[in-house]
């Protein structure tokens, strides 16, 4: 299985591992504009077809004129209102270009003040009376100036620090596992998810270290067995021992607070459940730690909203967090958790609840439900059949089919589910119909805009981790917490339609759900790759076609 990443960036050739080897750059152009009577440098760098001087090794603001005339910049003499949580770190500058020369571009902003941590920075430009981010920003020069990449350059840029965060963003990390480093910059709360309950209950599991990052470390406890929680919970000694056992491992740990993930306990424990949450919040809080808990979705039955053993007023009351696991049938998905919301933030302070949101995609068969990465949902897309009954001669035609896509074998090919509010494509398999949706960013969108729309404190992803090979979700995430606003789009269409490739032959036509490849006139082993796309990532699968020689 192979992938490609058809991003904005596709045609930068080199930027920041040239700064660091020492070559010289291919394109940076400069550009003056003037504040207060000092000279003030903008510098963007611009793919071909603008021939562009070097800029050196970057550890230093370049400075001169170079041969780029054609662009020039501008100084406001002041800046528009900034969103809450956002404030600017560099002058406001408008730009101008030939309308020919404005595509995918390097900028670097000089700063007004030396900045010593580049997590919060981000490239910015006033579109239609709105702030729009356009990318992260990377502190060059010892500070004094940030660098980012645009896909297109913009008619304006200014580099704007968020210097608190607007939007609640937590995010769970498998023990073991790296995080995501687009993860990074965004998650205001990390859950490593490093402890578990004992049967005598006590608190099993190593603490994990603490950067120096800039999000809160709040570990999470997990219970793979729910017949562990329950015993703890039918005993008053073993609620003691157990929440006064999380108070101390989160006071050792120096951490922020605690997660507790026990989303199974049997609904007859409900009260036992509340008393035990009651007693460990009474613990942390007198000590400055918080309590978040992860609880399961509230189900609707004969009417009614059902909780099981979760008491979502008193819960509420206590928790300074509540994490909502959400609905895995990206079918029911928005039916489910806006009935489910609707509920509880008539019990709950709206402010204490995220929205849990997965970066994986999702299969839906005759067995169940699974997550699954992305790289494992464009497998299933993108599965070659060869209609050939015999040998493939020199010259020979061969039928190729997309077989979990083409409506001839029963499948319903890539599209936008406007239910899901997802790419999405089914197709049979074992247990009969089976169903894939793609977790993309126009899908995450989507569920960040029902976050923002119920007025909730924010969204929690439910693994982060560069291993689960879940996707890019985090744009419309950055969004929300640097704007405050949220833009729904769709993916294009006609990007859905499956293509191929071919190391040697003809293929008629190249793409569709289908096509023919006419061998080369010579034996060989040649190579046939079948490329989808969910609208932002096209993925490749190969298979070898063997051509002989007549006999």
């Amino acid at each position: 299985m192979a992938s490609e990443r058809k991003g904005p960036f596709d045609r930068i050739l080199k930027t920041t591992e040239s700064d660091e080897t020492g070559e010289r750059d291919r394109a940076p152009v400069y550009v003056v504009g003037t504040i207060i009577g000092l000279a003030l440098l903008l510098l963007i760098l611009v793919l071909p077809p603008v021939s562009i001087l070097s800029g050196g090794g970057g550890s230093k603001i370049p400075s001169g004129p170079g041969d780029a005339d054609t662009y020039t910049s501008t100084v406001r003499g002041g800046i528009p209102k900034l969103p809450a949580g956002l404030v600017a770190v560099s002058a406001l500058f408008d730009l101008a270009a030939p309308q020919d020369q404005r595509g995918a571009s390097r900028i670097t902003v000089p700063l007004k003040e030396k900045q010593t941590e580049q997590r919060n920075l981000g490239l910015y430009s006033y579109v239609e009376g709105k702030w729009q981010r356009l990318s992260d920003a990377q502190l060059i020069a010892g500070g004094e100036a940030a660098r980012g990449e645009v896909s297109a350059l913009p008619g304006n840029v200014a580099v704007l620090k968020r210097n608190k965060a607007s939007l609640q963003v937590a995010g769970s990390l498998p023990a073991g596992t790296t995080l995501d480093k687009r993860a990074e910059p965004v998650i205001t709360t990390l859950h490593p998810i490093v402890f578990l309950p004992a049967d005598d209950g006590a608190l099993a599991g190593l603490p994990p270290a603490v950067p120096p990052a800039g999000y809160k470390v709040v570990p999470g406890v997990v219970a793979p067995s729910a017949e562990v929680v329950d015993n703890i919970l039918r005993s008053s000694e073993l609620i003691n021992k157990h929440s006064a056992a999380i108070a101390e491992t989160v006071k050792n740990g120096n951490f922020a607070g605690i997660n507790i993930d026990y989303r199974n306990v049997n609904p007859s424990l409900k009260d036992k459940y509340t008393t035990f949450a009651t007693q460990l919040a009474k613990a942390l809080h007198a000590d400055g730690r918080t309590l978040t808990l992860t609880l399961p979705m509230p189900v609707s039955e004969a009417g009614a909203m059902q909780a099981g053993a979760y008491d979502w007023e008193q819960l509420g009351k206590v928790a300074d967090t509540i994490e909502l696991a959400g609905e895995l049938d990206q079918e029911l998905y928005f039916q489910n958790t806006e009935a489910a919301l609707s509920y509880i933030v008539e019990k709950v302070d709206r402010t204490k609840v995220l929205l849990s949101i997965s970066s994986l995609s999702i299969e839906r068969g005759g067995d169940g439900l699974r997550a699954m990465a992305l790289n494992d949902a464009f497998a299933r897309a993108a599965v070659v059949s060869v209609k050939s009954t015999g040998d493939i001669t020199p010259g020979g035609s061969v039928r190729l089919v997309a077989q979990n896509l083409a409506s001839g074998e029963g499948a319903s090919g890539m599209h936008w589910d406007e239910q899901a509010r997802s790419v999405t494509f089914s197709y049979p398999g074992r247990g009969g119909k089976r169903t894939v949706w793609i977790a993309n960013q126009f899908s995450a969108a989507f569920r960040v805009e029902l976050a923002h729309r119920f007025g909730l404190g924010g969204v929690a992803i439910g693994d982060v981790s560069t291993e689960d090979g879940g996707a890019d979700v985090w744009a419309p995430v950055q969004q929300l917490s640097d704007s405050g606003s949220m833009t729904l789009s769709k993916p294009n269409g006609a990007l859905f339609t499956p293509a191929w490739s071919a190391s040697e032959g003809a293929l008629s036509p190249a793409d569709g759900e289908g096509t023919t490849w006419v061998a080369p006139n010579k034996a060989g082993t040649y190579q046939i790759v079948l490329i989808v796309s969910d609208g932002v990532v096209r993925a490749g699968q190969q298979v070898a076609l063997d051509v002989v020689e007549a006999p």
